[in-house]
């Protein structure tokens, strides 16, 4: 059985409002990065490195300024619910805005 600084740790209203603002800045930067893909004229294999790498680059500073180094304070699952877990749910939005700025730049020449 867990012990009582284990039940108490997380504030439940505090780590679902830290998920829901975790889960719009993830939102709104996979538009921002989907953006830059497209009109950068990325494709194929290109554009899904350049996701994961501005995707590790933006997990790293949530981690290292928004959480101070400590994301197990804030999140239930620490690092997980920051880098890992949110990442496919954002790649779809992220593939969305990806082709269509591709297509709105690059299909009209």
């Amino acid at each position: 059985m867990a012990d009582a600084s284990e039940i108490y740790k997380h504030f439940e209203p505090t780590v679902q409002h830290n998920a829901l603002a975790l889960s719009n800045i993830h939102t709104l930067t996979s538009w921002g990065v989907g953006t830059a893909a497209g009109i950068l004229g990325l494709t194929g294999w290109n554009g899904f490195i350049f996701f994961v790498a501005c995707w590790a680059a933006i997990s790293g500073l949530i981690l290292g300024v928004k959480c101070g180094g400590q994301p197990g304070v804030y999140f239930k699952s620490g690092a997980m619910d920051v880098a890992g877990t949110p990442m496919l749910n954002t790649l779809l939005s992220y593939v969305l805005v990806w082709t269509l700025m591709h297509a709105l730049v690059y299909i009209y020449d």
